[in-house]
């Protein structure tokens, strides 16, 4: 082997290595200033907080009530957000006498940015406790006459779900819409009722549906619309 040759090999011997350690970690490098890099350039970071009520609870006619909540950015990606509801009669009358309450706690990923609107995924664990009166009615066949059996209804629900949501911004107004799926477990009881409470004949009758005794687990898709304002 001629002495040009030998250099040649000796030196591709030691560049060989030094190349693929500084391509090892400019790699390294690279991924990890990546996501820094890309968010810093299109999120605003000044808005870390978010108060926000929910307008599809205002006109929930199942569950109505007013509910607010506080979301707290932790990181660029990675959010909390805690709600607390007041069970409350806001358009028309669909329960009578209602009283209770609702608290709401959501971790939330968001996984693409751009600097009016975030998309994320998100863990929302939900506990539920209303009571109201409703009423039914019976036959009295020995004086011929119909009694009207008022009684109290008592319904409780603890639910977990996973949820697909995205937020918009407007200066500093807030858009958070998300919708998903999950279990919920409902309690439902009915306290000094004499006659029976039959299910609806109606499909659509979901107010008188929702008041049925049970106890137990179901499937449910939540959605939420959320109208907010960040700071």
């Amino acid at each position: 082997m001629s002495y040009f040759a030998k250099v040649k090999q000796l030196k591709f011997s030691i560049e060989a290595p030094y190349k693929l350690f500084m391509l090892r970690h400019l790699f390294i490098f690279f991924i990890l200033a990546l996501p820094l890099t890309v968010s810093c350039q299109i999120i605003d970071t000044d808005y870390k907080n978010q108060i926000k009520v929910s307008a599809l609870r205002l006109i929930n006619i199942i569950n109505p009530g007013i509910e607010i909540s506080y979301e707290r950015f932790h990181k660029l990606y990675l959010s909390s957000e805690v709600s607390v509801g007041y069970a409350t009669n806001v358009i028309g009358k669909p329960h009578n006498h209602l009283k209770g309450y609702s608290i709401g706690f959501e971790e939330k990923y968001f996984v693409k940015m751009h600097p009016n609107s975030r998309k994320y995924f998100s863990l929302d664990f939900n506990c539920n406790n209303i009571n109201y009166e409703e009423t039914t009615s019976g036959r009295d066949t020995i004086n011929n006459v119909t009694i009207i059996d008022p009684f109290t209804v008592v319904r409780k629900s603890l639910s977990l779900s996973f949820r697909y949501g995205l937020q918009f911004y407007r200066k500093q107004f807030v858009l958070d819409l998300n919708i998903g799926a999950g279990m919920k477990y409902r309690n439902v009881k009915h306290h000094d009722r004499i006659f029976e409470y039959k299910r609806s004949p109606e499909p659509f009758d979901f107010i008188r549906n929702a008041n049925l005794e049970t106890n137990g687990f179901v499937f449910f898709l939540p959605v939420n619309i959320r109208l907010g304002y960040r700071f």
